[in-house]
C-alpha cells in the first residue's frame, strides 16, 4: 500500500552510471552536499520521506540520502520524484513551482548521484510544519479528537468509518479560511473529511455520539445525521456538500483561495470523518485538524463544495472467477459489509449520470455530467479514486469550443492525491456543463506491489479501499 510507483517501475536497479553526462556539466562539477543537495532534499523531499511519513523510507539523515543517491538520481532524471500527478492538460496551479524542481535543482541532484552520493557534511532539517499563519481578525482552532481511537472493522471487512464531534466554540459567525488535516497514525488513514454541523443538528450529533461505546461512532457513507434541508435533492445536496475540507495521502491541507472562506455559523459544530484501512494495521489514532477562522465583518466569499460521483462498474478481468464475480453477489456484499444503503448507491449513482438504473455493461471508463444553475466561479479542483484506479479528468463543456480541462491526471496514483487551486479562476455560466470521466484496471489485482487484495470480484462504487469511487472535487463560489 505504501510503495511508490518509482519503486515498482524498478528504478532502485537504475546505477548512478546510467544517468546522462549532460547533467554533470550543467552543474558545473560535483555539487556540495551540504550546501547543494541537503537544502533541495529537506525541502522537496523530506516533508513526505521521514519517519512514519506516506513515503516509503526516510531521507533525513545524510547516511540515509546518500545510500539512495542513485535511485534519488534516476528518480528525480525520469521526473517521477516529487511526484506532480497532473498532466500537461492540466491548467497551471497556486504553488505548483512549490511542488516541483527548477531545471537547476534537477541537474544538481542528477549531478551528484552521478559522482556517486559522497556528503560532504550533515543533511539540513527537514522544516516543522508552522502553525498557520493569522490574518487580521483570525482565529486559530486546534481540534484534536478528545481520545484515541483504535479502529476496527465489521466482521469479514477491512474498514472502519468513524466520525468524531468537535467543538469549536463559535460563538460568532465566521468563516473558515484555512485547513491542515494531521492524521494521527498516517498508515491506515484513508482518508479525512470535516462536515460542519449547524446549530439545529448539534443535538442530534451529541445523541450519536453518546449512543455509541468508546470514541464518536461508525458511519459509512456519510455523517449519520439528517439532512439540514429536508426538501433538498440529490443533486442540489451534491452542488452544496456540507464539507469544510478533506484530506488524501499526498496533502495536509492549505490556505483557502483569496477573498473566500466556508462559512461557520454561531453554534456550528463539526464532525472529523475518518476513513481507516486496517489493511495496513489498527493502530490507534487521535488525528487533528487546525484551522483559521475570519469573523464575518471580513465579508469573504462563501466557498461552496460541488461533488461529482460517477458511477462504478468494474467486471471481472478475463480468466478470474469467484462467487463476487456475480454483480447480484457484489451488491449483497456491499450491504454485508457497510449496511443496506451501500448496495443502493450504484443505483442512484446510475440514475443520477444515466436517467436509468437499468443493469448496466461494465466498463473500464465511467463519466457523469452536471449541469450549471447559477453562474460560478471555479477555484479549485481536486479528483478521488481508490486503488483501482488509472486515471481522472475534469472539463468544463467537453466536446465544445469552449472546453476547458479543470484537472487531468493521466496516471492515477492513490498515494498522490492533493486539491489543485487553479491559478485563474475559471466562470461558468448558467447551462454549462462540468464532466468527470474517471479509469479504472481491474489487472491491478494481478501486479505485485500494488497493494490491492487478488480476490476477484465485481467492482462497484464503495466505502471500503477494496471496492472504488469515480469522484470529481470542486469548490466553488457563487453569483
Amino acid at each position: 500500500m505504501r510503495r511508490r510507483t518509482w519503486i515498482a517501475l524498478g528504478l532502485a536497479l537504475v546505477p548512478a552510471a546510467a544517468i546522462p553526462l549532460a547533467a554533470v556539466a550543467m552543474s558545473g562539477g560535483t555539487p556540495s552536499f551540504t550546501r547543494e543537495v541537503a537544502p533541495i532534499i529537506a525541502d522537496k523531499c523530506a516533508g513526505c520521506h521521514q519517519p512514519g511519513g506516506i513515503a516509503p523510507f526516510p531521507l533525513v539523515t545524510s547516511e540515509q540520502i546518500s545510500s539512495r543517491s542513485a535511485l534519488i538520481g534516476a528518480a528525480v532524471q525520469a521526473r517521477v520524484m516529487p511526484p506532480w500527478p497532473p498532466g500537461r492538460r492540466s491548467p497551471a496551479y497556486v504553488g505548483q513551482a512549490a511542488r516541483t524542481l527548477t531545471p537547476q535543482q534537477r541537474a544538481t541532484l542528477v549531478a551528484w548521484a552521478t559522482k556517486g552520493g559522497r556528503i560532504d557534511g550533515p543533511a539540513r532539517k527537514p522544516a516543522r510544519p508552522e502553525r498557520p499563519e493569522l490574518r487580521g481578525g483570525e482565529r486559530l482552532l486546534d481540534l484534536r479528537v478528545r481520545a484515541a481511537y483504535k479502529p476496527s472493522a465489521p466482521k469479514g471487512g477491512t474498514d472502519d468509518y468513524r466520525c468524531f464531534l468537535l467543538d469549536p466554540k463559535q460563538s460568532g459567525d465566521g468563516a473558515v479560511t484555512s485547513v491542515r488535516i494531521e492524521p494521527g497514525q498516517s498508515r491506515v488513514v484513508h482518508h479525512v473529511i470535516l462536515f460542519r454541523v449547524a446549530p439545529a443538528q448539534v443535538a442530534a450529533a451529541k445523541v450519536l455520539d453518546r449512543g455509541s461505546s468508546g470514541t464518536g461512532w461508525s458511519c459509512f457513507g456519510g455523517t449519520g445525521l439528517p439532512a439540514g434541508d429536508s426538501s433538498a435533492g440529490i443533486a442540489d445536496s451534491l452542488n452544496n456538500a456540507n464539507w469544510i475540507a478533506a484530506w488524501a495521502p499526498g496533502w495536509g491541507g492549505s490556505r483557502l483561495p483569496e477573498g473566500t472562506g466556508v462559512s461557520l455559523p454561531a453554534g456550528s459544530q463539526i464532525v472529523m470523518q475518518v476513513h481507516y484501512n486496517l489493511l495496513n494495521g489498527n493502530g490507534r489514532d487521535r488525528s487533528r485538524a487546525l484551522l483559521t477562522v475570519a469573523p464575518a465583518s471580513a465579508g469573504l466569499e462563501p466557498l461552496q463544495t460541488m461533488l461529482l460521483p460517477g458511477p462504478v462498474e468494474l467486471a471481472c478481468a478475463k480468466g478470474e472467477a469467484g462467487a463476487l464475480c456475480d454483480r447480484n453477489e457484489a451488491l449483497f456484499d456491499l450491504a454485508r459489509k457497510y449496511g443496506p444503503t451501500a448496495a443502493l448507491t450504484p443505483a442512484g449513482l446510475l440514475i443520477l449520470c444515466r436517467g436509468s438504473a437499468a443493469t448496466p455493461r461494465a466498463s473500464a471508463e465511467s463519466s457523469c455530467d452536471r449541469r450549471i444553475s447559477t453562474p460560478t466561479t471555479i477555484h479549485v479542483a481536486a479528483g478521488h479514486m481508490h486503488l483501482l484506479g488509472s486515471s481522472i479528468r475534469l472539463e468544463l463543456n467537453p466536446g465544445t469550443a469552449r472546453s476547458r480541462v479543470l484537472l487531468d491526471i493521466p496516471r492515477w496514483d492513490f498515494h498522490w492525491q492533493n486539491a489543485y487551486a487553479l491559478a485563474r479562476p475559471v466562470k461558468a455560466r448558467p447551462g454549462d456543463v462540468v464532466r468527470v470521466t474517471c479509469r479504472h484496471d481491474v489487472g491491478k489485482r494481478k501486479r505485485a506491489g500494488s497493494g490491492v487484495p487478488r480476490k476477484a470480484r465485481y467492482v462497484l462504487w464503495g466505502e471500503g479501499t477494496t471496492d472504488e469511487m469515480c469522484l470529481g472535487i470542486l469548490q466553488v463560489t457563487r453569483g
